[in-house]
């Protein structure tokens, strides 16, 4: 019953009511991370800065030139064509000047890295020299323990033998070449037999 006296202008304020919730539209959706714009190439970015470079400082010239073509259209030609020939020399100038900053970036990292190569070598080198001299100290070190435990062999395996370092190589050399074919007995007789005359 209430529905059927409701009037047509309560059914139109009714469907004209805006719901509650909020209707995204398309911009919002589209301003998500995944949708950022990609960053600049380094080539890109190159082109940039070579067409600001070379278009800056002609936009006060061409607002002239325009208004001149405005004006006076027959002086406006001459004119643009002298622009136009000054902005081709300076767009070269631009473009070398660019290329002379690139190489100059690229020296400067060949010169790092030729430094750096340098301190490795350098440091390469005095570890080399260093291993060098603790070789030479364990070799002379090797060769003294060697001529040690010779010394100790010889005492060991020849007991009586008299000791042969305060001799010089031809004295040695004779007692060895006296010595080489008598037996151990004869050397020991004839070391106890000097001790008992020295004895007396």
């Amino acid at each position: 019953m209430d529905s059927q006296n409701s009037s047509p202008e309560q059914e139109k304020e009714g469907e004209q009511q805006p719901s509650a919730l909020p209707i995204l539209s398309d911009d919002d959706s589209q301003d998500t991370p995944d949708n950022a714009p990609p960053l600049p190439s380094p080539s890109q970015h190159e082109e940039e800065t070579r067409s600001t470079l070379a278009t800056e400082p002609f936009q006060a010239v061409l607002k002239v030139l325009a208004d001149l073509e405005r004006d006076d259209p027959k002086s406006a030609f001459p004119a643009a064509r002298l622009v136009g020939l000054y902005r081709s020399l300076w767009e070269s100038c631009v473009s070398k000047h660019i290329d002379g900053q690139k190489l100059q970036q690229g020296n400067q990292i060949l010169k790092e890295a030729s430094i750096n190569l340098s301190k490795e070598r350098d440091s390469l080198q005095l570890h080399h020299e260093k291993q060098l001299v603790r070789l030479r100290f364990f070799g002379q070190a090797l060769e003294s323990s060697r001529e040690r435990l010779i010394s100790l062999l010889d005492d060991w395996n020849y007991p009586f033998r008299p000791n042969l370092t305060g001799l010089t190589d031809v004295a040695r050399e004779e007692y060895e070449v006296a010595y080489s074919g008598l037996p151990c007995s004869i050397l020991t007789t004839n070391t106890t037999s000097g001790d008992a005359v020295q004895g007396e």
